[in-house]
């Protein structure tokens, strides 16, 4: 069959040598961040397909070895992680062997059915496996309650929400191609297990969605103590490149910065919660005090603020957490932005 002219130079267009490639309307970049280690960037755009609770797609990648290929993550929609696939094929006619899902969080793994397709092993905590089938289950009642206007049926036509089907507890070592890759959960509290990927040979560190590089994270259920301790504990890693569940990889500089917001994020708030301010007016305040944050997904800070707001009336701080003081200054920026 001939193809039509305008896919012959969209195709042509995607393999020029540009670390760019557009894609169902979207841009993202494919950095090799050590050899054989990919790392796939979506640009911050909100997608119109997908679960609208999650249209930014998560940042991805993929380790290619003599015996195949691994995947961290698949991003927020089937139709990313095809591109992701895409990029693989570029590196690799080996068969993507595994696929891990760090987090049970929609903007890490609706694309998930992409390489259970290619036969792919899905692998998560057993806390993420569950936080998936109970994403499921809401989301169906969300498309039910949904029917009236039928925007979210529409949204998420086509979509298979797949678990993954192999399960660990604390750690796991898959072996493939002479390379040894880690998975560890570190932070076992919430929704689910938080799992990093780690290549120390390659001195790669995975974090999804425990470091946000230069955007605003999502609290969700995670305690923010143990999050900013778990952070603290991978600074001293042997690890050049960390990659984070938004943005682009990072290193010390950056993963620190992430750790100091949350440390000065937890203490505003704590500080606000202890002298009475309500709900709204912790809000209110934190909103214009991030302002001078630059960073993406700005939408979120509202939400996220009530959410830790929430979380600290109920929950202590814990060990050597940092403990609220004064009201302080926003920590240093990065020097870059992405």
């Amino acid at each position: 069959m001939k193809l039509p002219r305008f896919c012959l130079l969209f195709i042509a267009f995607c393999l020029l040598p540009s670390a760019y490639c557009p894609a169902t309307g979207w841009l993202y970049k494919i950095l090799e961040v050590k050899p054989n280690v990919f790392v796939w960037v979506s640009d911050d755009v909100l997608d119109l397909d997908g679960d609208p609770q999650f249209e930014r797609a998560g940042t991805a990648g993929f380790i290619v070895t003599t015996e195949g290929v691994v995947v961290v993550n698949t991003t927020n929609t089937p139709f990313h992680a095809r591109e992701v696939l895409y990029e693989i094929r570029h590196e690799s006619d080996l068969p993507v062997r595994y696929a891990i899902d760090t987090s049970s969080s929609g903007d890490q793994i609706l694309g998930n059915e992409v390489f259970t397709e290619l036969e792919a092993t899905l692998i998560s905590s057993a806390k993420t496996q569950e936080g998936i089938r109970q994403y499921r289950q809401l989301l169906a009642r969300r498309v039910a309650d949904d029917e009236g206007n039928g925007k979210l049926r529409t949204r998420m036509r086509g979509f298979h929400i797949t678990v993954p089907t192999q399960t660990f507890s604390s750690e796991m070592t898959l072996r493939l191609g002479g390379q040894g890759i880690k998975l560890l959960s570190l932070l076992r509290n919430g929704s689910g297990d938080d799992v990093a990927v780690y290549l120390p040979a390659a001195k790669v560190l995975f974090l999804g969605d425990l470091f946000q590089n230069s955007y605003f994270p999502r609290v969700d259920s995670r305690n923010i103590h143990d999050w900013i301790a778990t952070l603290r504990q991978v600074e001293g890693w042997d690890v050049d490149v960390y990659v984070p569940g938004h943005g682009e990889p990072g290193g010390k500089k950056e993963l620190t910065v992430f750790r100091q917001f949350l440390e000065w994020l937890g203490k505003q708030v704590e500080t606000r919660f202890k002298e009475g301010e309500s709900i709204s007016q912790v809000k209110q305040e934190m909103d214009s005090q991030v302002e001078t944050y630059k960073w993406h997904a700005p939408e979120l800070v509202s939400e996220e603020v009530e959410a830790l707001y929430r979380q600290l009336g109920k929950t202590p701080p814990q060990g050597a957490a940092p403990q609220p003081t004064a009201r302080g200054p926003l920590p240093a920026q990065p020097s870059v932005q992405p």
